[in-house]
């Protein structure tokens, strides 16, 4: 799948992934107050993200998962950051009633669908070493613990760091 696809996975009920590049300004505009507003539901606050400035960079890259059924209602999203030949996954969420249903699963492929097109070498990502659901998804691909760091999000959260190399 190209940066400028839209695909439609096998998961059930369809479910749409669109890179934002392939958005209109203003499409990109409303993706972009959706994220922050889940974000904000999902996240921590110190784990923020600003997307007014974030996703204007050029490095920042975010794929968009929206249900066939309602597709101007974005039910997850995934930010990453291309440096070189290593990308770096800043963010997977999926809407809590969307869980356990394969969506993240298929963000992590299309971001890694597009590394092997365009010579990526790896992904890489910190995670919440207490965020289990998520630890879990990250060794079911393939990522494997290169790192681990106290505290690293906050007193008595550690991190991981884990990697994905790309064939």
């Amino acid at each position: 799948m190209s940066q400028s696809s839209t695909a439609r996975t096998g998961v059930s009920p369809a479910i749409l992934i669109k890179h934002s590049v392939t958005l209109t300004p203003k499409e990109r505009v409303a993706a972009g107050d959706q994220v922050a507003k889940l974000e904000r539901k999902n996240f921590p606050a110190s784990e923020g993200f600003d997307y007014d400035v974030e996703l204007r960079k050029k490095s920042i890259g975010l794929i968009l998962a929206y249900k066939e059924t309602t597709p101007n209602v974005i039910v997850a999203y995934l930010v990453y950051q291309r440096v070189k030949r290593v990308t770096w996954l800043h963010k997977l969420c999926v809407i809590e009633e969307e869980r356990q249903k394969g969506i993240g699963r298929c963000l992590v492929h299309a971001l890694r669908h597009q590394l092997e097109s365009r010579g990526g070498e790896s992904i890489c990502l910190w995670v919440d070493e207490h965020r289990r659901p998520a630890k879990a998804l990250y060794d079911s691909l393939g990522f494997a613990q290169v790192e681990h760091r106290p505290d690293y999000y906050a007193p008595g959260r550690p991190g991981l760091k884990m990697k994905l190399a790309i064939q």
